[in-house]
Order: C-alpha cells, then structure tokens, then sequence
C-alpha cells in the first residue's frame, strides 16, 4: 500500500507535508484512498485527508466523513495547506471499508503523535494544531 500525502498550514508560512498510510476507502476505486484523521477534536477518527483522483496526494478533507447527511468537503486551491474552500458533492462517497491495521493514534504514548497548538486559525473554521512528534521516540 502506497502511503497518503497531505499537508496543513495556517497560510502564513509554508504548510507541514506528512505521509500516511491510506487506511479508509471514501472513493470508487475500490482501494484505501483516504487517512482518517480527527479535525474537529471529537475524539473520533471521523475526519479524512482524502485523494479522491487517485495521484497519492489528498485533494479534499473531509469534515464527520461518517455523518450520513453531515459530511462537509473542503480543498485547498492555495496549496497553502488550510483547506479553506467548502465544496458540495453531487454525490457523496459511499464509505466501503475502514481498515484497521494502524492502531488508533494514543496520545502521548512512546512512538506515536502529541499533538500542541500553535498559532493560527485552521481553513475547517477550527484552531490549527500543528502535529510534533517531540520527545516520543520508541
């Protein structure tokens, strides 16, 4: 499996770029094309970075990819990583597999993601959290 890029950034400098291994199918392709994330710091990994033609880099985030009315679509026609522009989809992606073989991301455990706020308001309407693995090596 190919891993996922995708980058965040608050506009006013260049965005972080971050790989990930694909682990949900939101498109037709019949394959993972998307990384769950949470966005909105639910708690739930009910958001996704997803490539929705196919090249190995996210096109579109996905805001409560799970809600059955709720999904909201966003791109990042800036490149600058904020994901500011909501779309509609004539169709929604009809979600066929969430694959599992990465554990749920715990934070603050050895080896995986701690997460601290920085500066900036996110492109999803939500502060933007810039991702540091800092002082967590397995």
């Amino acid at each position: 499996m190919d891993p996922l890029e995708y980058s965040f950034g608050t506009g006013a400098d260049a965005p972080t770029a971050w790989t990930s291994p694909a682990d949900l199918d939101l498109g037709s392709s019949g394959g993972v094309d998307a990384v769950r994330l949470d966005f909105d710091g639910d708690g739930l990994l009910d958001d996704a970075m997803w490539d929705s033609d196919g090249d190995g880099v996210a096109d579109r985030s996905v805001l409560d990819y799970d809600a059955d009315d709720g999904a909201r679509y966003f791109t990042d026609p800036s490149g600058n990583g904020t994901w500011n522009v909501e779309m509609t989809m004539a169709e929604p992606p009809v979600i066929a597999a969430v694959h599992t073989w990465r554990p749920d991301p715990m934070i603050g455990a050895a080896g995986t993601i701690d997460v601290r706020a920085d500066a900036g308001q996110g492109g999803l309407g939500f502060q933007t959290n810039r991702v540091s693995d800092e002082g967590n090596t397995p």
